[in-house]
């Protein structure tokens, strides 16, 4: 096996052997998942465009089971925590929670805001 051959060799090891990120069940939920937060139509659309979104879309979720609006989110904090915010939209006392993430459908619903009347 030349030089080549061992450096592919110990990379795929190394990749292999790196621990991945458990998925954390952090809410689970028999209501809608737009009852989560409010909708905000900025950071949905800075979503859609890969401007603000999930470090880590499988890392920290919220499951709602429920028979209507039923779905997976992703959860990020404002903190910074598990979010990618290249444009600062990001506030720290926030929570967001993703929906269909890393499409063009991308809805963003912040948690503790107050819904307003355009909300789904």
């Amino acid at each position: 096996m030349g030089l080549f051959g061992r450096a592919t060799l110990a990379f795929t090891l190394t990749a292999c052997a790196a621990p991945a990120h458990a998925q954390q069940v952090v809410i689970s939920s028999t209501a809608p998942y737009w009852k989560v937060g409010a909708a905000d139509q900025t950071l949905s659309r800075a979503c859609s465009l890969g401007r603000f979104g999930l470090a880590d879309p499988q890392r920290y979720v919220a499951r709602f089971t429920g028979a209507e609006g039923s779905g997976v989110l992703g959860i990020a904090k404002g903190t910074g925590l598990n979010l990618r915010d290249p444009d600062h939209h990001a506030r720290p006392e926030e929570d967001y929670f993703f929906y269909g993430h890393g499409t063009s459908n991308c809805a963003v619903f912040v948690g503790g805001r107050k819904p307003s009347a355009s909300a789904p």
